[in-house]
């Protein structure tokens, strides 16, 4: 009965969105985006106001989204054994939340970095 439980897809669609999300902020953390770009990266229109704080902005939340990522990952394989209906609805408000404060730290960071001009503080 205990493997009917772990084989179903549910489950499978918890340990896909944890891995799918570590190999993408896997490969984020070791190509983070060199240029300001419109496609790929932590793009806000203050992160890319100019180079150095892209630059910033994107190695920051390169950080954050691997700690949401391992979350996720560890959220999903906590609730592989339980029989909850809504245990992917459960890893996805893990993700979202996650990705709300990491988004949060990283404007912290740059707060901490940069003044309201995009000038580096001392």
């Amino acid at each position: 009965m205990y493997t009917d439980v772990l084989f179903t897809i549910e489950n499978g669609a918890l340990l896909f969105q944890g891995i799918l999300f570590l190999c993408l902020t896997y490969y984020y953390r070791k190509n983070p985006p060199k240029k300001i770009n419109h496609f790929y990266g932590y793009r806000t229109r203050r992160s890319m106001a100019n180079q150095e704080i892209w630059d910033v902005a994107n190695r920051q939340s390169a950080k954050d989204l691997w700690r949401v990522a391992l979350a996720t990952m560890i959220s999903g394989l906590i609730l592989l054994p339980f029989e909850t209906t809504p245990k992917v609805f459960i890893q996805l408000g893990v993700l979202l939340l996650g990705i709300g404060i990491a988004v949060w730290h990283t404007e912290k960071e740059l707060d901490k970095t940069f003044d309201k001009n995009g000038n580096k503080q001392s």
